[in-house]
């Protein structure tokens, strides 16, 4: 063998529970894992081949705070008719959306710690 790393495909809940609980263990949290990293029969990483992301722009003069929400909304709506209940919407500290996007946690929102030295902040929808 060349190296003693193996690359899993996650297909079951039970090896998605493994890697998770392994990242936590290691004080992570992978989003979306679709592959397990095995090293001496070990779980050691994860990385996610395809994720549900909305990347979004919206004009920062002429879009409402009242209008974001209709197009959060309408957002959400097409992202679970495609089976995306979860989804990540990065936003930099700096957008004119970021307040919006901040006051949605807890309310169907949370933030993704990372390492607390990103530049750009990852919200979740769950």
């Amino acid at each position: 063998m060349i190296t003693n790393l193996q690359i899993h495909p996650i297909t079951t809940k039970e090896f998605f529970n493994e890697v998770m609980e392994a990242a936590l263990a290691n004080g992570r949290e992978p989003l979306y894992p679709t592959h397990g990293v095995i090293k001496d029969k070990e779980i050691v990483g994860a990385f996610c081949t395809s994720s549900p992301t909305v990347y979004w722009w919206m004009h920062s003069t002429k879009v409402t705070n009242r209008d974001s929400v209709v197009i959060f909304q309408s957002l959400d709506t097409l992202m679970n008719q495609d089976n995306n209940n979860s989804y990540v919407i990065p936003c930099h500290p700096k957008s004119s959306y970021y307040k919006t996007l901040t006051n949605r946690v807890n309310d169907g929102l949370e933030l993704y710690k990372g390492d607390g030295n990103d530049d750009w902040t990852l919200f979740i929808r769950k």
